[in-house]
């Protein structure tokens, strides 16, 4: 009885831990409310992969997206306080990541569209 006790403590912590454990490899995040906020990767709907020659991102007003910036990831929901805007990429990314100067282009959750 005792060990059946000690799996199901163990079951809980791991699952209580898994968003931690998550976005801990994602280095120090900005936080924004204008850009959104930080994100598990098991959240993600797609993932964009940034290169040297990407120039801009288009996403939407809710949308979770995976980054993959030279081997380094991090994912972002675009829980955005206002649509149609655009910000520099630099704004969510994680400090050491390289950025390429990226512009991120947001638009309206076609959700809420008329």
């Amino acid at each position: 009885m005792k060990s059946i006790k000690a799996n199901i403590v163990a079951v809980f912590a791991v699952i209580a831990l898994s968003p931690l454990a998550a976005m801990a490899h994602q280095g120090e995040m900005h936080s924004n409310p204008a850009f959104g906020s930080a994100a598990p990767a098991p959240a993600a709907t797609r993932t964009i992969t940034i290169s040297s020659t990407t120039k801009y991102v288009n996403v939407a007003q809710g949308d979770v997206v995976k980054f993959d910036v030279d081997g380094k990831t991090f994912t972002w929901q675009f829980d955005t306080l206002r649509a149609n805007s655009s910000f520099d990429f630099s704004a969510i990314a994680p400090s050491g990541v390289n950025t390429h100067g990226v512009r991120v282009y947001v638009a309206p959750n076609p959700t809420y569209a008329n």
